[in-house]
């Protein structure tokens, strides 16, 4: 048994008056529900063991706070790819995830988090079941033994809280 956690990056600055959607900060809001959510994965057993991130502005501040709030001793691994990615494309990456981590945060951003979510738990990811708003954790009981083993509804999912609601 594996456990994922995916979260969707927290509240981003409007996208007027940046040059891309890549370098949009987190709001004051976003900063304090990354935190909240970090806190919330500092329960969870077993410990995270690895954190997978977009390198975009706002999930890359989204995994610092997750970071902090975890006492989190390792790098978090900045993954290009979880930019924009679709579903499958995620259920690729987090195939080859290190075989030693049992508790993976998934860092990034929607559609392709909300379809992978999905996925886990329907068994294909155009089967719509869950909304992932900023700031969202879906925590999954994955049903292998191995990253590489990971395949559409193989998840159980465990905790669905946005972090907007954690006060």
């Amino acid at each position: 048994m594996k456990l994922l956690s995916i979260v969707r990056h927290a509240k981003a600055e409007r996208p007027e008056g940046y040059p891309s959607d890549h370098v949009r900060p987190l709001t004051a809001r976003g900063h304090k529900d990354a935190t909240r959510i970090g806190a919330l994965l500092a329960g969870l057993e077993p410990k995270v063991d690895c954190i997978l991130s977009s390198p975009a502005t706002r999930a890359a501040q989204t995994a610092d706070r997750v970071a902090a709030a975890l006492g989190y001793a390792e790098s978090v691994a900045w993954e290009s790819d979880i930019y924009l990615a679709s579903a499958e494309a995620l259920l690729e990456i987090l195939r080859h995830a290190p075989e030693e981590a049992e508790h993976i945060v998934l860092i990034g951003h929607n559609p392709g988090l909300e379809e992978l979510a999905a996925g886990l738990c329907s068994g294909a990811p155009d089967n719509s079941v869950l909304t992932l708003v900023t700031g969202t954790l879906a925590h999954f009981d994955i049903d292998v033994s191995r990253w590489s083993q990971l395949r559409w509804g193989a998840g159980q999912l465990k905790v669905l809280v946005a972090a907007k609601l954690l006060k």
